[in-house]
């Protein structure tokens, strides 16, 4: 057995393997992928093996392999037929779910999957194909289909956000969600921050005033603040954006399409900021 030396609370897991507690105790109840020791007041301790073992599920389920039959893998190497794994099973369910306009069966499918895997694995093997697919449906029925899919989806992914955030965190990041035509995909990097130890506060529809707020978060010694878009910036707000790159006060991403749009804001940023923004490419 590890020394106590070696074990880990559950909440620095999260932080190393970028699960969220919720899904680690899931793993554990639902589908004994995890054998946490226990202190004796009951909180779970985790050894360097159990991060390992963490690392093997994830390796699994990025490969499309559903959670439920992971535990059957764990051990065997990297031996499964690619074909047979390109999407999770549960995508074919939901998609059903919402050509159906069942509501229930999509808040809870949802709400499972959330809860069941970590958002990176479930935005590339779930929300990414199946999106995806209602957009290339060119018929006034996949029309409403895509927009009651991708809705419910933000909600579900707000929901997920606010029950993450009861973790406590001292590190604080503000998402400034630009427009866009895919609201959904900042609640997405929301909760990719979430997994890397955040506690964040998005701040949406802005379209003005970056300077005033990159000034109170410096002044209140936030950690990270993001500004998000799929769009184009409008000529004042690229000023903005790229007068706050060129600061080392705060430190300061873009993400999304935006950054295809504008690589010379990117180009402009401080070495330290470009640096950190090339990294995300």
């Amino acid at each position: 057995m590890a020394s106590d030396e070696a074990l880990l609370a559950i909440g620095e897991v999260s932080d190393r393997t970028g699960v969220n507690t919720v899904t680690l105790r899931a793993w554990q109840r639902r589908y004994g992928l995890l054998k946490p020791q226990r202190t004796p007041k009951g909180h779970r301790l985790y050894s360097e093996q159990d991060v390992q073992r963490i690392k093997e599920i994830l390796s699994w389920l990025d490969k499309g392999v559903a959670v439920s039959q992971v535990k059957q893998l764990l051990g065997q190497g990297d031996v499964v037929d690619a074909a047979s794994v390109q999407n999770l099973p549960e995508v074919a369910a939901l998609k059903d779910a919402v050509m159906r306009f069942d509501a229930r069966a999509v808040k809870s499918r949802l709400a499972e999957l959330t809860k069941n895997y970590p958002i990176s694995t479930l935005e590339m093997t779930v929300i990414n194909p199946l999106s995806d697919w209602f957009r290339s449906q060119n018929t006034d029925v996949m029309k409403v289909c895509d927009s009651f899919w991708h809705t419910t989806l933000a909600h579900e992914l707000v929901h997920r956000l606010h029950n993450n955030s009861k973790v406590p965190s001292k590190k604080q990041c503000w998402l400034v969600a630009m427009q866009g035509d895919q609201p959904h995909r900042a609640y997405l990097q929301a909760l990719l921050l979430q997994s890397e130890g955040y506690n964040v506060t998005i701040i949406e529809g802005l379209d003005s005033g970056l300077g005033i707020l990159h000034k109170a978060l410096t002044d209140q010694h936030v950690e990270k603040l993001v500004i998000y878009s799929d769009s184009s910036f409008s000529a004042s707000v690229k000023r903005e954006v790229e007068n706050l790159l060129s600061k080392t006060e705060l430190n300061t991403d873009l993400l999304g399409q935006c950054r295809l749009i504008h690589p010379e804001l990117v180009n402009s940023a401080t070495p330290s900021v470009n640096a950190n923004l090339e990294r995300q490419q």
